[in-house]
């Protein structure tokens, strides 16, 4: 297992070096290559590629179902799933996934100023998973839950090194925000001046990406591509969208990606292609092991030469 860890720490540093990501920001730890998960996960000895994107996904919807009935916000489940997703790059999926899944809640309720108590999420996670029975603080399988729990949060914890730092998309938007306030400000932007129609739909749009950005993380892509490079990503793809329901003519203005967003359109570009990568094998020859349907039927095709039209660039 130790050699295993060592082979994935030397493709870490590989991303890490590796600029034909087209990615603008610094690297972190848990940016990996592609193959990486691919053909080198943890899991890949237990199960196929297909297997392992059926199981993500049935993890996050009960990642989603424990933080709906928690009452937290969508920034702590979208953390809980990325510490998820790294935490599958250290070790394989096994039959435990769902106590990790709730370990990974617990941390991000703490992170995230949404604290709900281990006994309140071990209550709730295994009420989830025993629909049949009835689970209350006194039954055997609760306190199994609880104590799975507090193992795996601190194994959790183990493997992510501590580092628990996350940049979201929702402090993106703000930014965002933020800087064409100060442009209209600084009059470097007249805010009277006839709007185009992106400037025209910027909130919504910038509102349709972050949701989809929270669709998308069903998918292992954060641990190959950071924030910044999903959210323009997704801000393309929702171009593409109102063009296509609402009949715009719509493309990004001049060098968004580069100075609002803060990332290169050619790591965006790959982002998006490697998306369709992992959703065409969601499309398993096998129907039980067909996955992210919803995903499958959003995302669109695109050429390099339409991708780059709407980035304006």
């Amino acid at each position: 297992m130790k050699r295993g860890f060592e082979s994935i720490d030397n493709e870490i540093d590989r991303s890490n070096n590796d600029i034909s990501n087209g990615n603008s920001q610094p690297q972190t730890s848990w940016i990996f290559l592609e193959e990486c998960f691919l053909i080198k996960s943890p899991s890949r000895k237990a199960m196929n590629l297909e297997q392992d994107l059926k199981t993500r996904e049935a993890i996050h919807d009960f990642i989603i179902k424990l933080g709906t009935q928690l009452r937290v916000d969508g920034r702590t489940i979208l953390a809980a799933t990325i510490y998820l997703n790294r935490f599958y790059m250290r070790l394989p999926i096994t039959s435990s996934k769902y106590f990790v899944a709730s370990a990974a809640m617990s941390i991000s309720c703490k992170l995230n100023d949404t604290y709900r108590p281990p006994e309140k999420i071990a209550l709730v996670a295994c009420t989830i998973k025993n629909p049949r029975i009835t689970v209350d603080t006194q039954s055997e399988i609760y306190w199994q839950w609880r104590d799975q729990l507090l193992f795996r949060e601190e194994l959790m914890l183990k493997n992510l090194n501590f580092d628990l730092d996350i940049e979201l998309p929702y402090e993106i938007r703000n930014e965002i925000v933020e800087k064409e306030t100060e442009e209209i400000e600084n009059k470097k932007r007249d805010d009277d001046e006839e709007k185009s129609t992106f400037d025209k739909n910027e909130v919504d749009i910038l509102k349709q990406t972050v949701s989809l950005t929270e669709m998308l993380s069903s998918l292992p892509i954060f641990v190959a591509y950071n924030m910044r490079q999903v959210f323009g990503c997704c801000l393309i793809i929702v171009l593409h969208e109102g063009s296509k329901k609402f009949k715009w003519d719509i493309q990004l203005p001049s060098d968004y990606l580069k100075y609002k967003v803060d990332v290169d359109v050619e790591g965006c570009f790959k982002c998006f292609s490697y998306i369709h990568v992992l959703l065409k094998h969601c499309l398993s020859k096998h129907p039980q092991l067909l996955s992210h349907k919803p995903l499958i039927k959003r995302i669109p095709q695109l050429s390099r030469e339409e991708f780059f039209k709407y980035a304006n660039v």
